[in-house]
């Protein structure tokens, strides 16, 4: 019999996703890593060794969280106005930006350590405008991108949907911090006493996640959303379907609720 096939859908082994969910998962999964991997205790541990000012971390923490508030709301009517879909490929897009200017704040700290107030002021500076970057990142990208997501699933699924997206997340958290291990260890004693060169390494493989993060972001698109999508006609069920578990429930209000997509830009859950 002739399967007709939605180009809404991956399909594979008799199940069938939606693209948007698919590539969804993809970014959770490498965003998961980034942040587990540079962007919590690494970070805030190379802030404090190069500057030497617990303050500093609170400043440009919250330069990130000021930027992702004041961006959010735009952000959101353009959203709405131009597509989900299309924003959130606008924060993909933003991502190398990031990374690039995150590298050489990291690259040009570890090489020059501030010796007088001026050169930790002049850092302060150069890590509150990475913050701010990643904090417009984290509002153009991911929260039209949480939008779509929902969007993309039927109704009567999205408990499940939410589910899976949240223990990807939590998969990546784990298995990010293994692999930060892994590289601290392969520097030696420098890397067991979290110096600046390891410190600063470790940033580097977050940030190449962040990369491949992009690449999820830069595959969504609106016209894949569920309301714009037929039912599927071969036989196929959907893979929220198949992996519904009894735990959906709970699980999908936590995704819900932010947990499931990586909040790009703060120290914390970057």
């Amino acid at each position: 019999q002739l399967q007709t096939r939605h180009p809404s859908r991956f399909y594979c082994f008799g199940r069938s996703i939606n693209r948007n969910v698919a590539w969804t998962w993809a970014a959770v999964l490498a965003q998961g890593l980034a942040d587990s991997i540079w962007a919590g205790t690494v970070l805030v541990k190379f802030l404090n060794e190069l500057l030497g000012n617990n303050a500093y971390v609170g400043y440009i923490e919250a330069a990130s969280g000021a930027a992702n508030l004041i961006v959010a709301l735009p952000v959101g009517a353009c959203a709405d106005r131009l597509g989900k879909g299309r924003v959130a490929r606008w924060g993909g897009a933003l991502i190398p930006f990031g990374v690039a200017l995150t590298a050489y704040a990291a690259s040009y700290g570890t090489s020059h350590p501030p010796t007088d107030s001026g050169g930790r002021l002049s850092l302060l500076l150069l890590f509150v405008a990475v913050q701010c970057l990643w904090g417009v990142v984290s509002a153009v990208g991911n929260g039209p991108a949480q939008a779509l997501y929902a969007d993309s699933v039927a109704t009567g699924e999205r408990s499940h949907a939410y589910t899976a997206l949240f223990v990807i997340y939590l998969l990546a958290s784990v298995v990010g911090p293994a692999l930060t291990i892994v590289l601290f260890e392969s520097h030696g004693e420098a890397g067991r006493t979290w110096s600046l060169t390891p410190l600063r390494n470790v940033i580097f493989a977050g940030l190449g996640f962040e990369l491949v993060a992009m690449g999820g972001y830069l595959m969504l698109r609106d016209k894949h959303a569920v309301g714009d999508e037929e039912p599927p006609t071969d036989g196929t069920r959907p893979a929220s379907d198949a992996e519904a578990g009894g735990g959906g429930g709970s699980g999908g209000g936590s995704g819900e609720g932010g947990s499931g997509f990586a909040s790009t830009g703060s120290l914390s859950s970057h």
